[in-house]
Parts: structure tokens; sequence; C-alpha cells
């Protein structure tokens, strides 16, 4: 099936805000771990996800490639609603 990222991006979206908290800028963020965890049924590929919404300025994190467990604590923030 053909992935529809925007969808997928929304989805990501959503559970950051879910998830996550507001962090000292006033953003949504949340941990990669939780959104590995939260969105492994509803998201197949969470690294390409998170690489597209960062392509599209729609989140930030400190990484290229986020990597289960030693990411798990990265902060995936949320730039836009």
């Amino acid at each position: 099936p053909l992935v529809n990222t925007s969808e997928e991006i929304a989805i990501l979206i959503g559970a950051i805000k879910e998830y996550g908290s507001i962090n000292s800028e006033g953003k949504h963020s949340a941990s990669y771990g939780i959104l590995f965890d939260k969105t492994a049924n509803t998201l197949e590929a969470l690294n390409g996800t998170l690489r597209a919404a960062k392509r599209q300025k729609k989140v930030a994190f400190d990484a290229e490639l986020l990597m289960m467990p030693k990411d798990k604590d990265v902060q995936v923030v949320l730039l836009e609603d």
C-alpha cells in the first residue's frame, strides 16, 4: 500500500500533542521512546515519518536517525500546530 505521508505526519503530530508535554519554549514535545511505543500500531515507519516531518519543518530533533533504545530520551519538538 502506498504510504500517505501527510496522513502519517498528522498521526505523529497527534501523538506528540497527546503523549508529550509543553517545553520551556511553550512547544509540544515528546520523547522518541514514548512516540515509538505509542505509534507502534499506527505508524509502520516512524523514522521515515519523523524525517519527512523534519524536512517539512513540522518537528525538530537533535539526531539524523533516531534508534531505540539509545535515543529513547531524545525530544521530538512540534514546531507548528
